[in-house]
């Protein structure tokens, strides 16, 4: 036969439960077991209390800071208009001005040299832009190229402005001077480079090199003014180069003896670029 099973006894069932209270068991630390409080939204929310635990529901319903992560990217290098897109926490802007044209050489003769001056580079601007600072559409503006400089002893084009809406803007180089042509010696400047503005880092754009011309001969240095994203067009002994990339200033060109005219090269347009954070 099967052992008798006890019974709990009548007052045993009648009895209520325990009730564990902070007197009969210590509070909970960082070193000891004990018992705890859940904490309301609001103790959560103001991340100040160090006794109370907080749940998986009150963290998932946390107001955390939305910092947005990369997600896409517009790029202009013509006139047009930026649409915020919907969801976008912030932007980080960056525009470059256009650059300068190179100047033209003139016709050289026997014992003679020219040599024009490059064109300066367009200045570069960036800004860290939250939503709320971008209007629902902004107005790019590309800034034209500076053109070069006609055949002969004439100046390039100064480069146009870049912009974005009214929050940043950068200038573009000026034009290298032209080349005379000289048996002896000669020195024509170089543009300018433009400025950049409005940004939470504003750089000016490289000056174009001059053109030289040292007992009748053509010193080659006269190469494009460069900027943050742009290099530096070659100088040239003979026909100019363009400007690089986006808003590089255009080279020099030059001529020894006995050449016929020649004209510069044109600058490069700017760029605006826009990341984009949701």
């Amino acid at each position: 036969m099967g052992g008798i099973v006890n019974q709990p006894a009548l007052a045993d069932l009648a009895r209520p439960a325990r009730r564990v209270t902070p007197a009969t068991v210590a509070l909970a630390s960082e070193t000891a077991a004990g018992i705890a409080e859940i904490a309301t939204q609001a103790e959560t929310d103001a991340g100040t209390d160090d006794v109370r635990f907080v749940t998986p529901l009150k963290l998932a319903t946390f107001p955390f800071p939305d910092d947005g992560e990369f997600r896409s990217v517009q790029i202009f290098t013509a006139d047009g208009t930026y649409t915020k897109p919907i969801g976008l926490v912030r932007a980080v802007t960056e525009i470059v001005g256009s650059g300068g044209g190179s100047g033209g050489c003139a016709a050289t003769a026997v014992g003679e040299a020219a040599s024009s001056g490059a064109g300066g580079a367009g200045g570069y601007a960036t800004e860290f832009l939250e939503e709320a600072a971008i209007g629902a559409t902004e107005t790019v503006t590309i800034g034209a190229a500076g053109a070069a400089g006609a055949s002969g002893n004439n100046a390039g084009g100064a480069g146009g402005t870049t912009s974005f809406g009214a929050l940043l803007s950068a200038t573009g180089g000026s034009g290298g001077g032209g080349g005379v042509n000289s048996s002896s010696s000669a020195f024509t400047g170089g543009g300018t480079g433009g400025a950049g503005s409005g940004g939470d880092i504003n750089i000016p754009g490289g000056g174009g090199g001059a053109g030289q011309v040292v007992s009748a001969s053509q010193i080659v240095s006269n190469m494009g003014g460069g900027n943050f994203w742009s290099g530096q067009a070659n100088s040239g002994s003979g026909a100019a180069n363009t400007g690089l990339n986006h808003g590089g200033g255009a080279g020099g060109s030059g001529r020894n003896g006995s050449q016929a005219a020649i004209a510069g090269a044109a600058g490069a347009q700017g760029i605006v670029i826009v990341w984009e954070y949701f």
